[in-house]
């Protein structure tokens, strides 16, 4: 019984004390509208037992940086769509056979620049 729970507690450290907005190990990013990448940086590194945990950052590398969320790169990600001032923010699950998006969220890039929100 003490052995389970050692077990158990060893796996809860583990996994518990994550820093899901963490911006230690830049990963990469890439282009998703004319002036707007989107950075991942590896929270957590599962080795061979799955994907990468990695939190996704909007941002236009001067003005402000976004988090969007964090996803385990083996089930899907994150991408956006720029329908003019309007920047619309998906998920994209690999699970589904047919890779189901949902809408995240959306910002504005006007207010988002006002702001200067810089994570």
């Amino acid at each position: 019984m003490r052995r389970l729970f050692f077990y158990i507690f060893v796996i809860v450290l583990l996994f518990g004390c994550v820093d899901k907005r963490s911006k230690k190990e830049f990963n990469t990013s890439f282009k998703t509208c004319d002036s707007l990448y989107i950075e991942l940086y590896r929270v957590y590194g599962s080795g061979a037992l799955g994907g990468d945990l990695l939190s996704a950052y909007l941002t236009d590398s001067t003005s402000f940086r976004k988090y969007l969320g964090t996803f385990d790169d083996a089930d899907g990600g994150y991408y956006c769509e720029c329908k003019g001032d309007l920047i619309v923010v998906g998920k994209v699950s690999k699970k589904d056979p047919y890779f189901k998006t949902r809408q995240v969220g959306s910002f504005s890039l006007s207010e988002l620049k006002k702001k200067g929100e810089y994570e």
